[in-house]
């Protein structure tokens, strides 16, 4: 009896390591390592950041802007200034859409006997795309915020304002290269508030943006 239990212990032994040969695959080295590379590569395609795609954005412009001020005595009057603008913006998940922060400086301008200066702030959000291989355009709207100063003492004139703003904006973009644009810019301003001598704006701005 302990010899057919022996017998078949045996037996049972050897069927199982026959069994697990036949699963094995003898592969050569070169097979071996062709085969890890194509996992490595599926792994990394699966693997992608969507954030590998946000660029940085950062541009200069020139500006050349009409302002809509009421100087008193219930009548508006335009008052013309050049200045410069710098900004930064980041993509919002997409190429398409991108939020920027930008720095407008009119510097001080003077007119006859009246001294002014004006600077903004804004924040604006656009759609930006490709109208072909080397155009594209920019859309969007934002919110912001001016400082107004006039003096002219003839006239009896002394403004001093803070004025929040809505922004709307459009213009073209010609790519120079993947990461260098040159474009145009239109964008009209408005006051969110009565009380405030800054009524309107409407200005161009020739701009020069870097993507990296």
């Amino acid at each position: 009896m302990k010899r057919q239990k022996g017998f078949l212990f045996s037996l049972l032994f050897f069927a199982s390591t026959l069994v697990q040969a036949a699963e094995y695959e003898e592969v050569s080295y070169d097979d071996l390592v062709n085969q890890l590379n194509k996992r490595k590569t599926s792994v990394q395609r699966g693997s992608n950041d969507p954030l590998d795609d946000i660029q940085l954005h950062a541009g200069f412009g020139l500006i050349t802007s009409a302002n809509n001020v009421n100087t008193g005595g219930g009548r508006d009057t335009l008052k013309y200034q050049n200045g410069f603008q710098m900004s930064l913006g980041i993509d919002l998940f997409s190429p398409s859409w991108t939020s920027e922060l930008a720095l407008r400086n009119f510097g001080q301008a003077k007119s006859g006997t009246e001294t002014r200066s004006l600077r903004e702030f804004d924040l604006k959000f656009m759609n930006r795309n490709h109208l072909s291989e080397g155009a594209g355009y920019r859309i969007g709207a934002g919110i912001g915020n001016r400082y107004l100063k006039i003096d002219d003492e003839y006239n009896d004139v002394s403004i001093d304002d803070s004025t929040p703003i809505a922004v709307f904006f459009g213009g073209l973009d010609a790519f120079v290269s993947k990461n260098l644009s040159l474009g145009i810019e239109t964008g009209i301003r408005t006051s969110m508030i009565n009380s405030t001598a800054d009524r309107s704006a409407l200005d161009l701005t020739i701009r020069l943006d870097t993507y990296f």
